[in-house]
């Protein structure tokens, strides 16, 4: 079994079944991106534009979970990456080959979106199976990589959804100070590590989701948002294609051979764009306007208005 999992012929027979037609390379990049730190910004942006920054904040708070279970699990682990004769290695992360951290993040993130109804359940069986496919179709991973990625990422997406709602009750007693001292403190200790240790990719790419997130909710907590005026219907719209645009503009040329540090700075302007830019100048405030769920209501501070749809 432990030759079939992390042995290199259960990845060649999955690569010759997958065959090397002309395109299949770029199909596997693009969807190893619904794994990566691109795809939890756009869906925390797109959550914040259409439940509100409290449900946002869970989407981002579950990707970081994930990123530090995965950085130990790397430290811990230490795997070699695929290197056998007769497996194509098309992606050479750096860091250990166990867990699959982009089937991590696919599971967790797209699992909550279903769990919490804001896409449908269908969703998760689609896009799960596709980046581990890929994962090892790059050969980035053994197939043990990505089965271990999907468990634990099961695990994380369980453990979550009975915490959050205790995490968020939780929360609403703290004070503001207390969030911008961990907040600033969090991303003070990221950035010495990334300064001082050196980091590939993905780390300046967290390192500008966070600071980005960090700022721009800590900004919008204290702003006063427009709770008695929303956008009709086809503005909102217009707003979203805007918004969708702005952010794969500051996205795309982050995946595009651009330097490390350059990316970090493009996520940043990304997560402040989509967590608080926006939302402010198109009157998304959707979490000041309903209680249902513990969810969707904004942080910081206790929601007072009754509902309204």
């Amino acid at each position: 079994m432990i030759d079939f999992l992390w042995g290199p012929r259960s990845l060649i027979a999955i690569q010759s079944w997958l065959g090397d037609a002309p395109g299949w390379t770029l199909l596997a990049q693009v969807l190893s991106l619904l794994g990566d730190t691109a795809c939890a910004l756009v869906l925390f942006a797109l959550v914040r534009w259409r439940a509100g920054r409290g449900a946002a904040l869970s989407v981002a708070s579950l990707f970081m979970l994930t990123g530090l279970v995965d950085l130990a699990l790397w430290e811990l682990v230490d795997l070699p990456r695929p290197r056998e004769p007769g497996v194509v290695v098309r992606d050479d992360p750096a860091v250990s080959s166990f867990p699959s951290g982009h089937t991590v993040t696919s599971v967790a993130l797209f699992g909550w979106l279903a769990l919490r109804g804001w896409i449908p359940r269908a969703v998760p069986w689609l896009v799960v199976p596709g980046v581990m496919l890929a994962r090892l179709y790059l050969g980035a991973h053994y197939l043990g990589d990505v089965v271990g990625g999907l468990l634990i990422g099961l695990l994380l997406l369980g453990g979550y959804a009975r915490l959050w709602p205790a995490l968020w009750r939780w929360g609403e007693r703290r004070p503001f100070r207390f969030f911008a001292s961990f907040g600033l403190g969090m991303v003070a200790t990221m950035s010495s590590g990334v300064f001082l240790f050196g980091g590939d990719r993905r780390a300046w790419q967290v390192l500008g989701f966070a600071a980005g997130l960090v700022l721009g909710v800590l900004v919008d907590s204290r702003l006063r948002g427009d709770t008695s005026v929303r956008a009709p219907r086809v503005q909102r719209s217009r707003g979203l294609a805007l918004g969708s645009a702005v952010l794969l503009a500051l996205l795309v040329p982050a995946h595009l051979g651009a330097a490390p540090p350059l990316q970090g700075l493009l996520y940043f302007l990304a997560m402040l764009w989509g967590a608080l830019l926006f939302p402010r100048a198109f009157h998304l405030h959707p979490a000041e306007r309903t209680v249902a769920r513990p969810e969707d209501c904004p942080p910081f501070r206790r929601q007072t208005t009754p509902p309204s749809f």
